[in-house]
């Protein structure tokens, strides 16, 4: 079980560099959750703009971890129906095999992702590696909970990079409630 630090959930403060580009970030997937039919591709399209902001994140956020990938939480929403988190990702640091508990959305910020997706082999109880692909700048992708989006997510380069990822889960439950590792075959 990871537990993640407490994070205040608030707007940030206007005198912070990046309190704009966050708080539109912020109103935007708040709009997109209560839009059913339109809202992942709602929050994908502000994960995208936000992503493409240089200066959307804080020396803090953008900082590695040895040996597994960094989590840097980022806004937890009032009413628990979302979580934002910055994952920055050293070179041949990958996630495990996971579908999701939740809904989820990622975009890429910088650097270059390689992501495996799976199908889920019911009979079987394991998933199979269906295609790879390259993940870079802009790319984004919305997932609804379940086995439909399983993937293992990372980074095959020399350099770090980084990944914007909302989480249909309050924060203090982001540690335990969203990922789902899966067995493959």
């Amino acid at each position: 079980m990871e537990l993640l630090a407490p994070l205040p959930a608030r707007r940030p403060q206007a005198t912070h560099p990046v309190a704009p580009v966050l708080a539109r970030l912020i109103d935007e997937i708040d709009t997109a959750c209560a839009d059913g039919a339109m809202m992942g591709e709602r929050i994908v399209a502000a994960l995208g703009q936000a992503a493409a902001q240089k200066h959307l994140l804080t020396a803090e956020q953008r900082a590695l971890q040895a040996g597994c990938y960094a989590r840097h939480p980022i806004y937890g929403d009032p009413a628990g129906r979302f979580t934002i988190i910055a994952i920055v990702w050293g070179p041949g640091q990958f996630s495990p095999i996971h579908a999701h508990h939740a809904w989820c959305a990622y975009a890429v910020c910088e650097g270059t992702l390689q992501e495996t997706l799976y199908a889920w082999d019911s009979k079987r109880g394991r998933a199979w590696a269906a295609c790879t692909g390259t993940r870079s700048p802009g790319y984004g992708c919305y997932a609804h909970a379940g086995l439909d989006q399983i993937h293992r997510l990372g980074n095959p380069g020399l350099e770090p990079a980084i990944s914007l990822h909302v989480y249909g889960v309050e924060r203090e439950r982001v540690g335990t409630h969203v990922n789902r590792v899966v067995q493959t075959t």
